[in-house]
């Protein structure tokens, strides 16, 4: 596979995930304008968290273990006991999460998340853990196989049954109730509304493994032992990875905010609701960095197999930085627009200051995503885990030092340096395990650069273009960020001329600059 072939996949993934994501990201003004609080999209953002999280667990690396033991020529065994392996697994989940219901109910955690009081709650969110993981297998043998239009096809699929069913509970069913119409939902609390949005959820997820279910079923019933206890010794290792992962990923939200803000309870549940609202901005970094591991990770493993993969490595890294910092500026300096997904009397709209930094924190964690491939290719996975475990005691460690004194701008900055962390020493070890020569001036040219132009146009606001109000939109405002970004966007595709002319779609264009 070429790197043209790559671009062209990545494409593909792109759209679906980015019509995915912006559908979604649609649903958050929706569920600020509907819910009747201001706490209920912090609590459900808390257990969203928890959901990546524990879905992590209940995955254990058998996506990335399935791409690195299909190519050998054993796709059919190694898809069989792997799904049969992730079906039984979810099974076992599901009686046990359903065994400790009651003390996780009324934890702490459950109160911060709303599920107090609501056990139904709780059972929408483990039928969604379990149809998740069960269908990660399906996802990646479309993504092995290079089937993006059906991959499309599903993933699109979920998203709209999801919001159709949010439509539906939230706004158009307490109508068709008023006007009389029976069995139509009225929800009268924000509590109830929240519980609403976890079933809609369960359609969702319902529907993808519905639509996977012709494929599931024509997997070879047996399971092959000798491989699946190398497909465990893979795994495992992967499951620590991406654990540790999550902490600095998800538990911002679902931990160490409401373990670290020292303030009553409302306030607390508000200063969630704010964090959360406002990383939902990063989701334009975000889809990207998805779209590529959907079709840059098989395509590392095939890749891997050729002559001279890291020079291959190398060159993907550099143009991958040039885009991740294109869209951080894309977001950063129009953030006066952006600001629209954040309604509500702007109450939401008080932490936009938080966005460019964590956007800049999945800019690294876009490159770290991408440093990975050594370890994986190498299967120094234990390496890996031992990357991550290193982070995330230092996402620990910063989230409990900076949150009490700087409120959520802390778990914002904590995420950043964590990131930042992560991704130097990943460089550092793959270089001494399996070198790449990945073009560092440029990389860190380009990544300096784009920070120094974001923050010379914050500058240029606040003290002359809108003094007082940083985030307003003005004509002087918006002229000055396009100015900025397509002075950027020149640059950097003046100095990757020749990169950028082999690509497909935009080679065409390039050669007239």
């Amino acid at each position: 596979m070429s790197i043209k072939q790559l671009a062209g996949q990545t494409v593909f993934y792109g759209i679906s995930n980015i019509i995915s994501k912006f559908l979604n990201l649609l649903l958050t003004p929706f569920y600020l304008l509907v819910l009747m609080d201001t706490v209920s999209f912090g609590a459900m953002s808390s257990v969203y968290a928890y959901i990546t999280f524990i879905n992590v667990i209940l995955t254990y690396g058998m996506e990335t273990t399935f791409f690195r033991f299909a190519k050998q020529g054993q796709e059919r065994a190694v898809l069989s006991t792997s799904m049969i392996s992730l079906i039984a697994s979810s099974t076992i989940a599901f009686i046990l999460f359903m065994l400790v219901r009651t003390p996780v109910i009324n934890s702490p955690q459950g109160v911060m998340a709303g599920l107090t009081g609501h056990p139904s709650y709780y059972l929408y969110i483990v039928l969604v853990l379990c149809f998740d993981a069960v269908t990660a297998i399906p996802y990646a043998q479309l993504r092995l196989d290079g089937r993006p239009v059906r991959y499309a096809i599903i993933r699109i699929a979920n998203i709209l049954t999801n919001i159709f069913f949010n439509v539906f509970f939230l706004w158009l069913g307490p109508k068709l109730h008023a006007s009389g119409v029976p069995f139509m939902p009225h929800p009268t609390t924000g509590g109830e509304q929240i519980g609403y949005i976890y079933l809609a959820n369960v359609m969702g997820s319902g529907m993808t493994l519905l639509l996977f279910l012709p494929q599931i079923l024509k997997i070879d019933w047996k399971i092959n032992w000798p491989l699946w206890k190398q497909l465990l010794q893979y795994s495992l290792p992967l499951v620590v990875f991406g654990l540790a992962g999550m902490v600095n990923e998800t538990l911002d939200r679902a931990w160490f905010l409401p373990t670290y803000l020292h303030m009553p309870l409302h306030e607390k549940q508000e200063a969630l609701s704010i964090y959360s609202a406002n990383y939902k901005m990063a989701i334009f970094i975000t889809m990207f960095i998805q779209a590529f591991k959907m079709g840059a990770e098989p395509f590392f493993f095939k890749q891997s197999e050729g002559q001279n993969p890291q020079k291959v490595y190398a060159r993907i890294m550099k143009l991958f930085v040039v885009l991740l910092c294109v869209m951080f500026l894309f977001v950063s300096l129009f953030l006066d627009i952006w600001k629209i997904f954040l309604v509500k009397n702007k109450f939401y709209q008080q932490g936009l200051f938080i966005v460019p930094v964590l956007l800049l924190a999945n800019v690294f964690l876009g490159i770290y995503y991408n440093l990975t491939i050594w370890f994986k290719i190498t299967d120094r996975t234990r390496t890996g885990a031992a990357i991550t475990i290193i982070t995330a005691l230092l996402a620990w460690g910063c989230n409990a030092w900076w949150i009490p004194r700087m409120g959520y701008f802390g778990a914002a900055l904590a995420t950043m340096v964590c990131y930042l962390v992560q991704m130097v020493i990943c460089w550092a070890l793959g270089q001494k395990y399996y070198p790449v020569p990945y073009h560092l001036p440029r990389i860190l040219t380009y990544i300096g650069s784009a920070v120094v132009v974001y923050y010379f146009f914050a500058w240029l606001t606040n003290h002359l273009l809108s003094p007082g109000a940083p985030y307003a939109l003005t004509p002087a405002t918006l002229g000055t960020g396009l100015l900025f970004f397509f002075a950027y966007l020149w640059f950097v595709l003046k100095m990757e001329k020749r990169e950028f002319a082999k690509l497909p779609f935009v080679g065409k264009y390039i050669g007239k600059l």
